[in-house]
């Protein structure tokens, strides 16, 4: 591929990202990746009503998508907080690099200055629907003279900029849909610039990717109406149009469109919830996107060299929360343990137990693979780390047997001579049930309710590498102490 890649995420700043135009941005990062190409952040924020707070600022919404994009990692190589060669990156700073072009573009013929009302373009409309005419058109201002030109702009009436569109096809291709086309007559003379001076969405977007020098344009479906519109903007800059591919819509779970508006969740939400983030990256560019060879898991790295948007597929895809909790999984088993805890740490209320780092990286080298959330950590460690109490009548009944007080005994001897790794813990204690009178299932309750409380949970051999040699020598101490004869029968 000879073509400088560039690719670009424009969002409106109006609120958080959700995981559709999270997955848009995660596709262009990935693709710019991919081919050592440049990742633009712009921001179009031209709504004024929609883009700017009640005080005049910049809305939240700005800080909010930057915040989730470096979340996820997708860090742009362009953007409004770090500039580039191509600046500004707001929309709302680029008012005369619009007004610029748009004069090019009347000075060309290309473009014409419309003075009539909203009234009188109504007017218009209604008369050429009632005579077959294209609706669009204005034969008024597109065709006055010279001289009529002049004498209404010494008026200084207000004047709105519309393209100079002719009757005939507007040809452009989709990498995904192929070949598609639209009659000028169906799109009319459209308006680049208001009358106020503000450049409108299909403009201003035309123009930042032309100056910008963007070579794919990568975004939903949604806005494959505005491409033949901008088709005709790149025909009289006369410049090459970049490669268009307009991806399927992400659909909410059970069918619903995902909306800012509607509420659909925030990226971020999946952050404050435990996700990690190479999971969340895995599975929206995965999103209506296949690998060759069907495997779905994929770190950082592989998933640039995998990405291909040839295999994105034509329909629509609802988000499953279930299958990105799993992918959450596969990445949190796949950190190494000495970062894990990091992620680990900010989801822990130590106030619950006394840990340390050392305690939890040997918790995260054992236990990783029975959480899929970074959050999952509280309620798996809180069950080992917890102080047990033995004070219940379920554990009562099971440690006041001679049989287990021989157990833990016999465990609390052994283990305070072994290395202490998880497997041969693992090991030693299923040497030790089988020498004694107890069953296997009454031989892990009785030892594992001795270190954690619980008749249930993980190996002993996890449970105890991760508490520590002295906690659980410590732990099982206690438990025997607690054991005492009473006419032949041990009970707590």
């Amino acid at each position: 591929m000879t073509t400088t890649i560039r690719t670009r995420f424009a969002p409106s700043p109006t609120g958080a990202l959700h995981l559709g135009n999270a997955r848009t941005a995660a596709l262009n990062w990935l693709y710019a990746r991919k081919y050592k190409g440049t990742f633009v952040l712009r921001l179009e924020d031209t709504d004024i009503e929609r883009n700017l707070q009640g005080d005049g600022s910049r809305p939240s919404g700005e800080e909010l998508i930057i915040e989730a994009l470096d979340w996820l990692g997708l860090h742009p190589d362009e953007a409004p907080s770090t500039g580039g060669p191509f600046g500004p990156y707001r929309q709302s700073e680029r008012a005369n690099h619009y007004a610029n072009q748009a004069e090019q573009l009347l000075a060309s013929g290309h473009a014409f200055r419309c003075y009539c009302s909203p009234e009188e373009l109504d007017a218009h409309r209604k008369e050429a629907i009632a005579i077959g005419d294209p609706p669009g058109r204005d034969t008024k201002c597109r065709d006055r003279s010279p001289e009529e030109k002049t004498l209404t702009q010494a008026k200084g009436q207000p004047a709105s900029i519309r393209l100079r569109v002719e009757s005939g096809p507007v040809y452009f291709e989709d990498q995904l849909k192929g070949g598609l086309s639209i009659d000028g007559d169906d799109l009319g003379d459209m308006i680049l610039v208001r009358s106020d001076g503000r450049a409108t969405y299909n403009f201003a977007a035309t123009v930042d990717d032309y100056e910008m020098k963007i070579s794919h344009v990568i975004r939903g479906i949604g806005h494959l109406s505005n491409t033949p519109k901008q088709m005709l903007l790149y025909r009289a800059f006369g410049v090459q149009p970049p490669q268009f591919i307009h991806i399927p819509t992400v659909m909410a779970s059970g069918g619903g469109k995902l909306s800012k508006r509607a509420g659909a969740t925030s990226l971020l939400t999946y952050r404050d919830r435990g996700y990690h983030p190479d999971a969340v990256l895995n599975y929206l560019s995965l999103l209506s996107w296949s690998s060759k060879s069907g495997e779905e898991f994929f770190e950082r790295e592989a998933l640039i060299e995998e990405v291909d948007l040839d295999r994105i597929g034509a329909t629509d895809t609802e988000i499953d929360e279930d299958k990105m909790a799993w992918l959450s999984g596969q990445h949190v088993r796949s950190e190494p343990a000495t970062t894990l805890v990091d992620h680990w740490s900010a989801f822990l209320d130590h106030t619950n137990f006394n840990m340390n780092r050392d305690d939890l990286t040997r918790s995260a080298e054992v236990f990783a693979h029975r959480t899929r959330l970074f959050s999952d950590a509280q309620s798996e460690l809180e069950t080992i780390f917890g102080e047990p109490t033995l004070e219940s009548e379920e554990t009562q009944v099971i440690l006041g047997t001679r049989e287990a007080k021989i157990a833990i005994d016999q465990l609390h001897t052994t283990w305070q001579e072994v290395d202490w790794q998880a497997k041969t813990l693992g090991a030693t204690a299923r040497d030790a049930a089988e020498n004694t009178t107890m069953s296997k299932g009454q031989f892990f309750s009785a030892i594992r309710i001795a270190m954690t409380g619980e008749r249930k949970g993980p190996e002993l051999g996890d449970i105890a590498y991760a508490l520590g040699k002295e906690r659980t020598l410590s732990r099982l101490k206690h438990a025997l102490d607690k054991i005492h004869h009473n006419d032949g029968r041990e009970i707590i």
